[in-house]
């Protein structure tokens, strides 16, 4: 017997990599898609309506993120949460999500510790119109933005301090919900 005979059988031929430009065989990592981030803005000036704080809601950071848009959406949710008169008016009002990555958010009401879970997110559409939905139920229609608000901070990366801005990003907000 010779040792050809003696290894097994190939189903498949090994790929040609000659043709492959060198670097792109070499760093794996560009072939893994980035992870959509999200910073969402928090308008500290905005109406707070009658189930909302407003000396918790100038408490909260400038923003949120940017993170995954599942992590500020729940950093959102959350704080609408923390700020209101009354949390279980408002827990009540966040949609439950089922499947997939799970975050949740949780009140304490009833001398109990409650959690609701949060819709999947992949999304900054989503991310919006989930908040444009909740804040419209809370009565506070201009509390978030993807955009800064005048006399905000503009930490994350790429973002523009304008009225004009903020308007656009308003606009939008509500062409999602509609």
């Amino acid at each position: 017997m010779t040792p050809l005979a003696l290894s097994p059988p190939r189903s498949t031929p090994e790929p040609d990599l000659s043709s492959i430009p060198q670097d792109a065989a070499t760093v794996p990592s560009l072939a893994v898609p980035q992870a959509l981030t999200v910073c969402l803005y928090i308008n500290k000036h905005a109406n707070a309506g009658p189930y909302l704080e407003r000396r918790k809601l100038q408490a909260l950071p400038e923003h949120f993120g940017p993170e995954r848009p599942s992590a500020v959406l729940q950093q959102a949710v959350q704080a609408c949460i923390d700020c209101a008169h009354q949390q279980k008016l408002v827990f009540s009002l966040v949609k439950q999500g089922y499947g997939g990555e799970m975050v949740s958010v949780s009140a304490s009401f009833d001398g109990k510790q409650h959690l609701r879970s949060l819709p999947v997110v992949n999304s900054v559409g989503y991310v919006l119109r989930f908040l444009a939905k909740l804040c419209r139920s809370l009565l506070c229609d201009d509390l978030f933005s993807h955009q800064p608000f005048p006399r905000g901070s503009s930490a994350c990366e790429g973002a523009q301090e304008n009225q004009e801005g903020r308007m656009e990003s308003d606009h939008r907000l509500n062409h999602f919900v509609d």
